[in-house]
């Protein structure tokens, strides 16, 4: 018999692997069996023997069995029958919340707790609470769950490249999801509608808005964090219409820091110029810039070039980027009407300020009060979502409509772009065309080396995407300016509404144009040819402004 057993059990290589195998998995049960019997404090002594014997006599009828699947089956009996007899004990002995229990549910609720248990270890973004509390991870197949798969994808590309914005769009037929880094979109995974309105409400829901309503703009905050890149706060604004939904996710907005005059990016002349637009006394100076190219962050600079201690600075906004210290900061409703807003204004007038700060000109009646006060007593800081400088003029005369006066009050007009600067680790140095200088009215002899946009390095002589700006080339952002400074001589030019004359006299002192200053700056090694080319062509396409009628 052992004989036959022996030969039996040896007759192919997969028999004692399968055999092997069975008794590995044995042990690990009971080895799992007596961690359970110390914690519940049962007779562990009394429990291993009995699991002992039963696997003792249950491996020892599978070896005596001279036919494997028979002796398989009559050995599994007392080593199932052992463990079962436990279970059944241990379920006398321990509360019943901790009892176990063998059906469908139970089993599916194990694996549930397991996925969960693995989602949250498994997760590399965690939101938080307003309190610094954790947010679980949702998990299974859950419309949660997608939506965070989803939102920790486009956040786990954003944040390495320093992204500043996400917004997704979403209409009865498609839905888009874009990460904004330093101006440009990058799309992300495509989104059916319905998978795209999951992650909205997920993230309305955590940032405890009205899921419900769909059409009403809302404005909320999520925090997360984001393990090696740390903690850091979204805030969400949804609005809805009759074509569709829109979700726009602003990056650490309260985190971006103020920047000075000398930072925004002007060039050494271009400071001398804007120094003496602020020393003037009176007159509105104009901020032209297409939507999100940087008005805010220039308005606010020159606000910082005043002493509020010795002058009364004052704002309209409708959004408070920054608190500037000893500045009185005005933030008005979103959509107000441009009724409203003159009437706020002609109240911020009544205090006798000495600066002004305007982050737009809702309409032609705002042109018309300010400009009595700029002839001489208040200096006025006005944003216009305007690409050029010369139509800049063009609408405050037009707004204004009367030439002379909008001339007497007008002191200057800043029109700027915004361009990614170069990164620093990766830009790799070439030297340009002779030929191509010329074009660009660069001194070939003074320009022998300009740099592009890689994306790489070499580690070990092997190019290797760059881990600064993860192969984009570029990383951040800075302004290049166009300034217009009116003198008497100009203001003439504006009164009589010779445009051509006010050019040639502004270029007669030595005025720089956007693209001079571009080209300037990729001189420097800050930006490259193919940026500013993008930029400046970018931006004529953007701006797009209607002129106060």
């Amino acid at each position: 018999m052992n004989v036959l057993a022996q030969s039996a059990f040896l007759m192919n290589w997969f028999t004692p692997l399968f055999f092997a195998v069975l008794v590995g998995g044995w042990a690990w049960v009971v080895s799992h069996i007596d961690k359970d019997a110390e914690y519940y404090y049962l007779p562990r002594p009394w429990t291993n023997l009995a699991l002992m014997a039963t696997g003792i006599v249950g491996f020892g009828l599978m070896l005596l069995i001279p036919y494997f699947i028979l002796g398989l089956i009559v050995g599994l009996l007392p080593l199932v029958g052992g463990i079962l007899a436990y279970a059944y004990y241990r379920n006398t002995q321990v509360p019943e919340q901790a009892r176990w229990t063998l059906s469908l549910d139970s089993i599916k609720q194990k694996h549930e707790q397991r996925q969960h248990a693995l989602a949250q270890k498994r997760a590399t973004i965690t939101l938080m609470t307003r309190d610094d509390g954790v947010i679980e991870v949702p998990s299974g197949d859950t419309p949660e769950a997608r939506a965070h798969e989803v939102f920790s994808a486009v956040v786990d590309f954003a944040l390495p490249r320093g992204a500043e914005q996400i917004d997704m769009v979403v209409t009865s037929d498609r839905a888009a999801l874009v990460a904004v880094v330093d101006g440009v979109k990058y799309p992300q995974p495509e989104l059916g509608p319905r998978e795209a309105l999951e992650v909205i409400d997920y993230l309305k829901k955590t940032a405890e808005l009205d899921i419900d309503d769909r059409r009403k703009k809302q404005i909320g905050t999520i925090r997360f964090d984001a393990a090696e890149h740390g903690k850091h706060e979204l805030t969400i604004t949804t609005a809805g219409s009759t074509r569709g939904l829109t979700m726009s996710m602003a990056v650490d907005v309260a985190a971006k820091q103020q920047m000075g005059m000398h930072e925004i990016g002007l060039l050494d002349a271009q400071s001398e110029q804007v120094e003496k637009l602020i020393r003037q006394e009176g007159k509105t100076i104009i901020i032209a810039a297409a939507p999100g190219t940087g008005l805010t962050t220039t308005l606010y600079s020159f606000l910082q070039e005043h002493d509020p201690y010795t002058q009364s600075v004052v704002t309209l906004e409708d959004e408070e980027v920054f608190e500037i210290e000893g500045v009185s900061h005005n933030r008005l409703p979103p959509g107000i009407a441009a009724g409203q807003f003159n009437e706020k204004l002609a109240a911020v007038l009544r205090t006798d300020p000495s600066v002004v700060g305007l982050n737009r000109l809702p309409d032609a009646q705002t042109a018309r009060i300010i400009a009595p006060y700029a002839k001489d007593e208040i200096r006025f800081y006005v944003g216009l979502p305007i690409d050029n400088t010369f139509k800049a003029v063009r609408t405050w005369v037009k707004a204004i409509n009367d030439p002379k006066l909008a001339a007497a009050s007008l002191g200057g007009v800043v029109t700027q772009r915004l361009v990614r600067k170069l990164c620093p680790t990766c830009r790799a140095p070439y030297r340009p065309d002779p030929a191509v200088l010329k074009k660009m009215n660069l001194p070939v002899d003074k320009v022998g080396q300009l740099f592009r946009a890689s994306g790489q390095v070499l580690v070990k002589d092997k190019p290797t995407t760059c881990p600064l700006c993860q192969g984009i080339g570029y990383r951040g952002r800075v302004a290049v300016f166009e300034i217009m400074v009116l003198d008497d001589e100009a203001r003439k030019f504006i009164a009589a509404g010779d445009l051509d004359g006010l050019r040639t006299h502004l270029r007669r002192n030595k005025m720089l144009y956007l693209q001079e200053a571009g080209l300037a700056k990729v001189v420097e090694g800050v930006t490259d040819i193919k940026e500013i080319t993008r930029a400046l062509g970018e931006g004529r396409k953007k701006a797009a402004a209607p002129s106060p009628a």
